[in-house]
């Protein structure tokens, strides 16, 4: 098979990953509607956890998430306490914004409760299929890896 077609084929098939990832085991198994919160939300914090302390246009670029938008998710995020915002210490004109101690501990318990939910879902397959999925996502990681990126 053509080199270029397979890429085409492979870029394909990965992009159906992600809604089907959603679907069947994040989607439904994620509830911040009791913190008043969502899911973009929870992007926020996680890309703080993953990146640190960040430029508000810095996450926003991450996130696709316009500026207009990402003010309402931080204001939120600042009332409930889950993250700072603070001056940067070179350029007083860009606001960085920054997980609070509340904000990991709140992200740490929604990272355990999916990981518990994933744990439950993964038992319902064969002792096969469990081989296979940890053999697939070490591979995977493997080659995302290798792939090169402005990050």
């Amino acid at each position: 098979m053509n080199n270029n077609k397979n890429l085409k084929l492979i870029a394909k098939d990965f992009l159906t990953i992600v809604p089907l990832f959603q679907k069947k085991l994040v989607k439904r198994n994620c509830n911040f509607s009791q913190d008043n919160l969502n899911h973009s939300h929870f992007q926020v914090m996680a890309t703080l956890k993953f990146y640190g302390k960040q430029p508000i246009s810095e996450v926003s670029k991450r996130l696709f998430i316009s500026m207009p938008n990402m003010t309402k998710l931080l204001n939120k995020l600042i009332e409930k306490e889950m993250v700072v915002r603070l001056p940067d210490d070179k350029d007083r004109r860009i606001i960085n914004i920054e997980l609070t101690p509340k904000g990991e501990k709140y992200l740490d318990e929604k990272y355990n409760e999916v990981l518990d939910t994933l744990t439950s879902k993964f038992s319902t397959l064969s002792e096969d299929q469990i081989d296979k999925l940890a053999l697939s996502i070490h591979n995977l990681k493997e080659v995302l890896t290798a792939i090169s990126s402005e990050d």
